[in-house]
């Protein structure tokens, strides 16, 4: 236990030094460029940061914001479970996904939004564009997951004669949960950068998005920083949050160990 909080603690140590060097290297670059419509001041960005944090429609923005990157993000997941599925129990799904899947990944952030902007309104291709963009992480995180079950385990199901719906819920179910708990945080972070991305090039009202590029038209640079820095800090907590979920896999791995032992 007590290596275990020395390390951690060790770990924190290089995180507070990571944020220490970052904030060097903004000072640095603030005093070499010297011109505060390129790189702002700290303290400025600092007070906008804080003036952003006393804003009615900042908050309202950046809620919009969320539900928009929440509601992209839940929709990829079940696409994505539905299609895993189906590919896991259909090689000939799986050879007519893998093309389509492979597209998705690479279609250009940009040039989706601005073909939907003629096809759907700014406050809806953001959802749209974060599914694109979520669908085949979430789709090849989880057919990697399914992939990564022993074999051994179905073939123990089918002596002891389980059903489809326990060998669901007893082998499938459990086994691939940590995986999908560990990138739920990941996922959802980026589906808020994705989003902001959107919003930015729709110029989507009520939104981060918006704001930022409302900022940049009227040279308030300290504002778009504050704005940048607001996003991070989200996709942070989020991130940290939604890691704790890696816990419960972990108490329920626990709790199975000890009832076999005993």
């Amino acid at each position: 236990m007590r290596e275990f909080l020395s390390g951690k603690k060790f770990n924190l140590l290089f995180s507070a030094l990571a944020i220490v060097v970052l904030w060097a290297a903004w000072l640095i670059a603030y005093a070499a460029v010297g011109n505060d419509y390129v790189v702002p001041s700290f303290w400025d960005t600092m007070k906008s940061l804080g003036a952003l944090f006393a804003e009615g429609f900042f908050w309202r923005s950046l809620g919009m914001t969320f539900l928009r990157a929440a509601e992209g993000w839940a929709l990829a997941f079940v696409c994505a479970v539905l299609t895993a599925s189906l590919a896991a129990v259909s090689g000939q799904v799986r050879a007519f996904l893998a093309p389509v899947v492979a597209v998705l990944r690479c279609i250009p952030t940009l040039a989706i939004t601005l073909m939907l902007l003629l096809w759907a309104g700014a406050g809806t291709a953001p959802v749209i564009v974060t599914f694109l963009m979520l669908f085949p992480v979430s789709y090849a995180q989880l057919t990697a997951a399914y992939a990564a079950i022993d074999p051994k385990l179905f073939e123990m199901s089918q002596v002891y004669r389980l059903s489809r719906r326990e060998r669901i819920f007893r082998i499938v179910v459990p086994q691939m949960l940590p995986s999908l708990f560990a990138q739920a945080g990941p996922n959802l972070s980026l589906a808020f950068k994705v989003a902001v991305s959107a919003e930015v090039l729709a110029f989507t009202y009520v939104s981060v998005g918006g704001m930022m590029t409302e900022a940049n038209s009227y040279l308030q640079i300290p504002r778009l920083f504050a704005l940048t820095i607001a996003v991070l800090l989200l996709g942070g907590l989020l991130e940290f949050a939604l890691g704790n979920l890696t816990r419960i896999t972990d108490r329920w791995k626990k709790g199975r160990e000890g009832r076999k032992e005993k």
